[in-house]
């Protein structure tokens, strides 16, 4: 009897892991949908086109970019589920999505940790703090020193609410123990234009954005948030090497429905691990600010439980909410 049962053991395991293999092999039986929740143009959007041009190739399936901007990411992620858990409807997760759009609203309609598939992560990228050249600082401590020394005179531009530059700025403010005022505007190159006019001293955003305009003398950099210096502002110090215990970066990554299998996921994950560990792809990924990252599906799950924990408290300690 014991036998027999172990066989029928056996048996079972073998069947239901020729029947994951199969399921892996098989897949894509059809185009699949990646859906962006920026315009056609944004970062996010530039940045996955050549991601999504090669994991084509190597599905052997079109996968076709669907741009559904609108309420933080919400619009996508709500398209996506309502999409069927099967791999054939994909979505790219900004730490707005994935992240601060749980803590930011108050009836989201969707939840993060609920019922979204971790698949794969793709970028990470830092942001950084510039100034017009007629503000005194040269460094970020020098601004630190006088922003402390005249709390609520200082405004620093950013892109929208609630956007990943918004709350990395407040990560530095709270570590730097500073009061400063946000001033949101419609999109990054309104916030740029608007610190480059004189309106306003400061702008917090990503080092892409700023670094041509440092290039041209009309910015200056103070410091990057990154773990390491930033190639489009290789000058600039990073905050840690200013003395201050900030370290915020913006991650972008791959997720499905919720109950994708497991076998789809894994396929995706090895596809898009391949392509953005190659060289090409890291240089590519470097002109936009990125470093590329690849982990495992579950790697990737414990470093958005990571950050919930990280971010939920920066971003509630600030009286932060979207409506």
């Amino acid at each position: 009897m014991m036998r027999r049962e172990l066989l029928q053991t056996l048996c079972l395991g073998a069947l239901t892991t020729c029947a994951v293999d199969a399921l892996a092999q098989s897949y894509p039986s059809r185009p699949v949908t990646l859906l962006v929740g920026g315009a056609p143009g944004s970062v996010p959007d530039i940045m996955v086109r050549p991601i999504a041009e090669r994991l084509s190739a190597a599905l052997g399936q079109p996968v076709v970019v669907d741009n559904r901007p609108g309420a933080a990411g919400s619009v996508a992620m709500s398209a996506l589920l309502q999409s069927a858990a099967d791999g054939h409807t994909l979505a790219l997760a900004t730490m707005s999505q994935a992240v601060f759009n749980a803590y930011l609203f108050a009836k989201l309609p969707y939840d993060p940790l609920r019922d979204l598939e971790p698949v794969a992560p793709l970028v990470t990228g830092a942001m950084a703090l510039a100034a017009h050249p007629s503000l005194p600082a040269r460094t970020l401590g020098e601004f630190v020193a006088q922003a402390r020394a005249q709390p609520g005179k200082f405004f620093i531009a950013i892109p929208q609410s609630g956007s990943p530059p918004h709350v990395v700025a407040l990560l530095l403010n709270r570590a730097a123990g500073i009061d400063v005022t946000m001033v949101p505007h419609k999109s990054g190159a309104d916030a740029v234009n608007a610190v480059v006019s004189g309106e306003i001293a400061l702008l917090f955003d990503a080092p892409t954005i700023i670094s041509n305009q440092v290039k041209a003398g009309k910015l200056k950099a103070l410091a990057v948030t990154g773990r390491q210096r930033d190639p489009a502002l290789p000058n600039t110090p990073t905050a840690s090497e200013a003395g201050f215990d900030v370290q915020g970066e913006a991650w972008i990554g791959l997720v499905a429905p919720r109950g994708t299998p497991a076998a789809v996921v894994q396929r995706l994950n090895r596809e898009v691990g391949a392509i953005v560990s190659s060289s090409e792809m890291s240089a590519a990924m470097a002109r936009l600010s990125f470093r590329t990252l690849s982990s495992t599906p579950e790697a990737f799950g414990s470093l958005i439980r990571d950050e919930h924990r990280k971010w939920s408290a920066v971003i509630r300690d600030a009286g932060l909410r979207l409506e």
